[in-house]
């Protein structure tokens, strides 16, 4: 009764455009009315959840990730995918693709990489001679790679939710899948350009403007290099090293590029507040949802459910993949981690799977539900940005699905493609 309470509860909330952490929340306290706890209990499990030294990391990555997007390394790191990509056919989109790969290496966002890539290579490539639809699409599937590609926000709430795991061991699991999807799009945009575009021939760039570009490029992607080379030689933990990021992004941006102003400051800290509040909001209130499901043994129950109907581990994992992507594009990505981790990692352990390995099955798979609909968080500011009817962008966009799916199958299918690096550098 009590976990019948609490999903009614959570769908009808939604059903009716609550804001998701109040569903969650008031769903899971409505469920509490059915089970003898004091409410005193409910509001200590919301504290406990949010006093979390790995969560500094959250705080510390929005806030490097808003100084690069307001502080001009998209526009740098674009220039330097120009030198990189821009001979080969498809120029454009080549240039998109590779600009999202270097950006989310730096940001780890969907919804910056699309409000600033996105904004500003759409334009360019309609006048390259795509579509604005193929090019809103373009800019959208590239997007996906932000929260793949480390540093990665996602990874960080799986490692809080999951606990003894390794956020640098998630980090590392992430880059190849991340690369993957980049390369795939690539190449279907190298065949997409062959056949409907017509012959274009990108500017010939000077020696000193491509050094130049490389190394004003290469500044904003040091970011990348100062997490991951600082986790993996143990000189700092993933929350360090997002404070070290910080500071990085804050001396680039305000001291280097100066883009931005030190009187925009206070702003961009009431910003990255503002987006602080709701993470760990709902961090708090899916605690208390996902403690209530944990205390009616749901896991236990839908582990040992599912084991009597089959247990072949292929099409436990087709199945479990099935219902993430559906469950994305109904939840946005990080109340869906923060609700699904406990109830399928039991299940997980009991078909062998790493939990390195688990989090990056689900880390890709949901992050495809941040370009599909009905939730779409990056898919909406696509069709803003890009003043597009939603079934515009459908057509276009689903070859390009299609292509990180596969990548998602590879993933779940192929453990070495998320456990090598981590096991190479001995977090796994």
């Amino acid at each position: 009764m009590t976990l019948m309470i609490a999903f009614v509860g959570f769908v009808v909330f939604m059903v009716i455009n609550l804001p998701i952490s109040f569903g969650i929340g008031l769903s899971a306290m409505l469920a509490s009315l059915n089970m003898d706890i004091d409410r005193a209990t409910i509001i200590q499990r919301m504290l406990s959840a949010v006093n979390s030294f790995p969560l500094l990391a959250v705080i510390f990555f929005i806030f490097a990730g808003t100084l690069l997007a307001r502080g001009g390394v998209s526009t740098r790191l674009v220039r330097l995918a120009e030198v990189l990509v821009g001979r080969i056919p498809g120029a454009m989109a080549h240039i998109t693709i590779l600009s999202c790969m270097f950006f989310g290496g730096v940001s780890g966002s969907a919804v910056a990489e699309i409000s600033s890539i996105g904004a500003m290579m759409i334009p360019t490539m309609q006048k390259a001679g795509y579509k604005k639809e193929t090019a809103t699409a373009i800019a959208l599937a590239s997007a996906v790679m932000g929260p793949i590609i480390p540093p990665s926000i996602p990874m960080i709430i799986f490692a809080h939710t999951a606990g003894s795991v390794s956020i640098a061991a998630l980090f590392l699991a992430g880059a190849i899948p991340g690369v993957l999807i980049g390369l795939g799009l690539m190449t279907w945009a190298f065949f997409h350009a062959r056949k409907h575009l017509p012959p274009m021939q990108m500017p010939a760039i000077p020696l000193k403007e491509k050094l130049f570009r490389v190394a004003d490029g290469f500044a904003g992607m040091f970011t990348l290099l100062i997490i991951l080379g600082g986790i993996m030689t143990g000189i700092f933990t993933a929350t360090e090293a997002g404070a070290v990021a910080s500071l990085y992004a804050l001396f680039l941006t305000v001291g280097v590029y100066r883009e931005i102003k030190p009187r925009e400051l206070p702003e961009i800290l009431f910003e990255c507040c503002k987006v602080n509040a709701v993470v760990l909001f709902l961090v708090a209130t899916s605690s208390v949802f996902t403690w209530i499901l944990t205390f009616e043994n749901l896991p236990r129950t839908l582990a040992n459910t599912v084991f009597t109907i089959t247990d072949n581990k292929f099409i436990l994992l087709l199945v479990i993949n099935v219902f993430l992507l559906i469950i994305g594009c109904l939840v946005d990505l990080t109340p869906a981690v923060i609700m699904l981790t406990p109830i399928l990692l039991p299940l997980m352990q009991k078909m062998g799977l790493h939990i390195v390995h688990f989090g990056a099955i689900m880390v890709v798979n949901l992050c495809l539900g941040l370009i599909t609909p009905p939730v779409g968080t990056s898919l909406f500011v696509g069709i803003r940005i890009a003043n597009l009817p939603m079934t515009a962008i459908i057509r276009p966009l689903i070859p390009l699905l299609i292509i990180e799916v596969l990548v998602l199958a590879v993933v779940t299918y192929w453990p070495p493609i998320t456990m090598w690096l981590p096991r190479l550098f001995g977090f796994a």
